[in-house]
């Protein structure tokens, strides 16, 4: 190989690496703005709800295939949990905290009765009630906020 060709393969080489490095950072880029991490609880949530009404099963279900941000131990939140993020005060239709937006009102949980009802809670009176998810919901329907962490794990 002649010595004439060696600082072109290094610069081919470099502007290989710069290239795959930015590829790298574009990707990380692209879900740093799709999860927020609550510093008061310690949890990390989606930002945006599922997009579509669920049952309760297909919820939980899409909670715990969930991959973002690099994680996938997301959960459905507790009823205890949802309720953080209401925020009565709000003027808009559904009062999420920012930077959680949410296109329905109702929200699944994870919490259940001991009867195996799940919780639901709705972010534009924000109360919650109790619906059946035996038979896959019932034809209950809610859209879903995933959370994973909080504090002391």
């Amino acid at each position: 190989m002649s010595s004439k060709m060696l600082p072109a393969r290094r610069a081919v080489s470099l502007l290989i690496l710069i290239l795959l490095f930015a590829g790298v950072q574009l990707a990380a880029g692209q879900e740093a703005g799709k999860t927020w991490e609550d510093a008061s609880t310690g949890l990390m949530w989606t930002v945006e709800d599922n997009g579509v009404d669920l049952n309760w099963n297909q919820a939980n279900a899409h909670c715990e295939e969930l991959t973002l941000g690099g994680q996938s131990d997301w959960r459905l939140p507790k009823l205890e949990e949802l309720e953080g993020l209401y925020d009565r005060s709000l003027k808009k239709q559904y009062k999420t905290r920012e930077p959680i937006n949410v296109q329905a009102g109702n929200v699944w949980t994870g919490s259940k009765n001991t009867l195996g009802d799940a919780w639901m809670f709705n972010f534009g009176y924000g109360g919650s009630s109790i619906s059946p998810t035996g038979g896959g919901g019932c034809g209950v329907v809610g859209r879903t906020l995933c959370t994973r962490g909080g504090k002391g794990k």
